[in-house]
């Protein structure tokens, strides 16, 4: 990839996430989430991060002019909005909601779904997750998505944050605790925004925001202990597909220096 193609990605996206959102994830320690502590920023977060999807230097050759036209024009975008500060959804939103080049679709999704587990348990000394809930999580969590393609994109590993989500136990700290004791935690998980490239076979970007939020309340009295947990998902995604009356209207000296700058990106 050009040196110039690697700069305008990083301007954007910064170092790290401009690589692609799956290897932003698969970096990531899931396993280091405190639920316990809702200041630390210890949860996965990025305002936006590209997904190329089966786009690369080759691919793109063959892609159609006005999707190159749309990609150079959406990155110039971008940019401009990313050296006012880190991209917000919200701040994402608006720039693409207001390029010329981009023509939203109808089909906008603002999906959101809670999954709430109450029960009376016997006290479970080291705050195990049941594996039951486990198995729900992931569930929920493929089904509030709906999406196998955004799935596969991020590859965010829902069975370690399911355990996260699950740990029913209120753990055991002093032996006055195996009486009485009350915990209530509420805890974002993952809070991410990805713009997934066009290509042949998909030819739109797609802009979605995946939010978790994980919660857990338990009391024990004596050896009993009631507890409800939670987990909040939201999911936001629309896709954008080439404005042609727009990019029709260009002067063809244009259009070229915008597919040259769309395939530079890629190498």
């Amino acid at each position: 990839m050009a040196a110039a193609a690697i700069g305008k990605l990083t301007n954007i996206f910064g170092p790290e996430a401009s690589k692609g959102i799956d290897n932003l994830v698969q970096k990531f320690d899931f396993s280091k989430i405190d639920v316990t502590d809702k200041t630390a920023k210890d949860y996965l977060h990025v305002g936006l991060a590209p997904s190329f999807g089966n786009l690369n230097s080759e691919s793109i050759k063959g892609m159609d002019e006005k999707l190159k036209v749309m990609i150079a024009g959406t990155m110039r975008s971008l940019e401009a909005h990313s050296k006012e500060g880190e991209l917000s959804w919200d701040g994402v939103m608006s720039v693409l909601m207001q390029n010329p080049l981009l023509e939203a679709d109808d089909g906008k999704i603002d999906r959101s779904d809670k999954l709430i587990k109450s029960g009376t348990n016997v006290f479970k000394f080291n705050g195990s997750p049941d594996e039951s809930i486990v198995k729900e999580v992931e569930a929920w969590f493929v089904h509030l998505i709906g999406d196998p393609d955004v799935l596969a994109d991020t590859k965010i590993d829902i069975d370690v944050l399911a355990n996260i989500v699950a740990q029913t136990g209120a753990t055991v700290q002093s032996f006055e605790s195996i009486f009485f004791k009350h915990e209530s935690h509420e805890k974002t998980l993952v809070d991410i925004g990805i713009l997934r490239f066009p290509d042949i076979d998909k030819p739109f970007f797609k802009v979605y925001r995946i939010k978790l939020t994980a919660w857990s309340s338990s009391a024990r009295v004596l050896m009993i202990q009631e507890d409800q947990n939670g987990i909040t998902g939201e999911f936001n995604a629309r896709n954008f597909r080439p404005r042609a009356s727009v990019i029709e209207g260009m002067k063809e000296e244009t259009k070229k220096l915008a597919v040259a700058e769309a395939e530079s990106l890629f190498g």
